[in-house]
C-alpha cells in the first residue's frame, strides 16, 4: 500500500496538530504523510514542482487568501487535486472555490476521519480520471490539428465549433472566416445536407455519404463525408464529429481514363468505318470515270458528276473523321504566347466575323505546337461564335500562369449548353447545330490531350459557356 503525500497550507499550526491527528484515525486503511507549510510562496512552489499527491489549502493565509493560491495553483497546470478548507460555512465561498477548480470543500468544525479520508479518496480518483481524460484529449487535439484529412466538428443546428488546418486548406479559407459560417452552406444541394443530418439523427453514425461541397472561393469539390454523434463532455451538447475526404482528384482521374478509353474506341471504329467506306468509294467513282467517257448525253454526264461529288464529300468526311480521332504526335517547341493569340485574335476577327478583344499576355512561353495549338482554339471559338447573339454577345478569352501550367479560358454569353448534353459535347458528329457535322470540339480535345493538357466545359442555359483549358507547365 503506497503512501499518499499531503501538504497542508495553514497560517495556524494548531491545526496541522489536528489534521494529524484525525488522519491517524484511518491509518489502517490508508497510510498518509502530512507535511505543513504557512506561506502562499512555499505553498506554490511546492504545487509547481509537484511534490505532493493532494493539498489542504485554509482559505484563510494571513494578507493572502486560500482562493488566492487555488487560482494561481490551476492558472499555472497544477495537476494534483486542491481541497479548500474554511472555518465555517459559507456557500459563496463553496461555489467560487469549486468554479475556479478546486476538488472539494470542507468545513473544519465538521471534519472527521472518515469524513476527511473519504474527501481525500474521492479527490485523488476523480483527478486520477480528470487527468486520464486531459490526456486522451490532448492526443484527439494532436490526431486533429495534424491529420491530412479535412475534419469538422459541428452541431445540429449547423454551427462549426472547431476545424483542424486540412479544412482550412481544402474549404480554402481561415479559421475565423470558416467558424462564422453554418455547415449546411458548404452543401452544394440542398439535398444532400437533408439526407445527411436525417441519417446521422436516425443512426448516430454516417459513413461515406457522397456529396459535392463548396469552398469558400465557389469551387465545387466532390467528396465523401463519415460522421458520428458524440454527447458533449457536460452531456449539454450534442456534436456531430466529420471527417470529409476529397475525391476530386480520383473522380477526375477516372473521368480522363474513361475519356482516354473512349477516344481510344472511337478511333478504332472511325478507321474501321473509313476502311470500310473508302474501298467502295474508289471502286465508284473508278466506274463512274469509265461510264463518263462512253456517255455523250449532258445530262448523264451532269449526274455522273454529282455521284462523283457526293462520293468525293464523303470520302473527306471519313478523312476528316480519321483526323479528328487520331491519337496526335506533336511537335513540341517553345512558343511566345503573345504572338500566338495575336495571330489567333486576327484570324478569329477575319474568319468568324467574330468581335474579340487580345488577352493581356506579357512574356509568356509555353512548349506547343503553334499551329495545332491555334486550330483547336480557333474551333472553340467557332463554336463560340455560333452560340451568341451577334447583337448583344460576347467572346473573351483570359491567359494566365499557374504553377500547374498554362490556364485558357474562353467564356461566352451565348445559348449555354443543356445538362445532358455536356457529357457528349466531345463525341464526333454530336451537334445540336443542324448544319455543323460535330467535329471541331472532337479535333479540340484531341489536341489539346495531345498536348498532355485538360480540357473542362461548364455552361448554364441562356447564360453562356466557359471552356477551361490547362496545358502543363515545362
Amino acid at each position: 500500500m503506497s503512501t499518499i503525500k499531503i501538504l497542508l497550507v495553514d497560517d495556524d499550526e494548531d491545526d496541522f496538530i489536528l489534521t494529524k491527528d484525525i488522519l491517524s484515525e484511518n491509518s489502517h486503511i490508508q497510510k498518509y504523510e502530512l507535511s505543513w507549510c504557512n506561506s502562499f510562496s512555499e505553498a506554490i512552489n511546492a504545487m509547481l514542482k509537484s511534490r505532493y499527491d493532494i493539498y489542504l489549502v485554509d482559505y484563510r493565509l494571513g494578507k493572502d487568501s486560500g482562493m488566492d493560491l487555488l487560482n494561481e495553483a490551476i492558472k499555472s497546470n497544477c495537476t494534483e487535486p486542491i481541497i479548500m478548507l474554511t472555518g465555517k460555512g459559507d456557500l459563496k465561498i463553496d461555489q467560487e472555490a469549486m468554479q475556479l477548480g478546486a476538488a472539494d470543500y470542507l468545513i473544519k468544525d465538521t471534519i472527521s476521519g472518515p469524513t476527511l479520508e473519504r474527501a481525500i479518496r474521492y479527490a485523488l480518483a476523480h483527478n486520477q480520471t480528470l487527468q486520464k481524460l486531459k490526456a486522451s484529449e490532448s492526443k484527439f487535439r494532436i490526431m486533429f490539428e495534424r491529420s491530412k484529412d479535412t475534419m469538422l466538428i459541428t452541431n445540429p443546428q449547423g454551427r462549426i465549433i472547431d476545424a483542424n488546418t486540412a479544412a482550412l486548406s481544402f474549404f480554402e479559407t481561415n479559421r475565423s472566416e470558416l467558424l462564422k459560417i453554418n455547415a449546411a452552406s458548404l452543401y452544394k444541394n440542398k439535398e444532400d445536407r437533408a439526407r445527411y443530418i436525417k441519417t446521422i439523427n436516425a443512426e448516430g453514425a454516417i459513413t461515406e455519404l457522397e456529396v459535392e461541397m463548396v469552398t469558400l472561393s465557389g469551387k465545387t469539390k466532390f467528396c465523401n463525408v463519415s460522421s458520428f454523434l458524440q454527447v458533449s463532455q457536460h452531456a449539454n451538447e450534442e456534436l456531430y464529429y466529420s471527417i470529409i475526404h476529397d475525391l476530386t482528384f480520383r473522380l477526375n482521374q477516372e473521368k480522363d481514363i474513361a475519356i482516354s478509353h473512349k477516344l481510344a474506341a472511337t478511333e478504332r471504329i472511325a478507321k474501321s468505318i473509313s476502311k470500310e467506306i473508302q474501298n467502295p468509294l474508289s471502286n465508284i467513282n473508278l466506274a463512274i470515270d469509265e461510264l463518263s467517257s462512253s456517255l455523250n448525253n449532258e445530262d448523264s454526264l451532269a449526274l455522273s458528276d454529282i455521284i462523283k461529288g457526293n462520293c468525293e464529300r464523303i470520302n473527306a468526311l471519313t478523312t476528316e473523321l480519321i483526323e479528328s480521332t487520331d491519337v496526335l504526335s506533336l511537335n513540341l517547341s517553345d512558343t511566345d504566347l503573345s504572338t500566338l493569340f495575336t495571330e489567333l485574335v486576327d484570324d478569329a476577327r477575319q474568319e468568324l466575323d467574330l468581335t474579340i478583344s487580345r488577352p493581356k499576355i506579357e512574356g509568356l512561353a509555353a512548349k506547343v505546337e503553334a499551329e495545332k495549338l491555334k486550330s483547336a482554339l480557333k474551333d472553340i471559338l467557332k463554336n463560340a461564335s455560333e452560340a451568341i447573339d451577334k447583337e448583344t454577345g460576347s467572346v473573351s478569352i483570359s491567359v494566365e500562369k499557374r504553377s500547374s501550367g498554362i490556364r485558357i479560358e474562353i467564356k461566352d454569353n451565348g445559348t449555354g449548353i443543356a445538362p445532358e448534353n455536356l457529357d457528349k459535347i466531345f463525341e464526333p458528329f454530336f451537334s445540336t447545330k443542324p448544319k455543323s457535322m460535330g467535329l471541331g470540339l472532337t479535333r479540340a480535345q484531341r489536341i489539346i490531350n495531345g498536348h498532355k493538357g485538360k480540357i473542362q466545359v461548364a455552361s448554364t442555359l441562356n447564360s453562356g459557356t466557359t471552356i477551361n483549358i490547362l496545358l502543363p507547365a515545362d
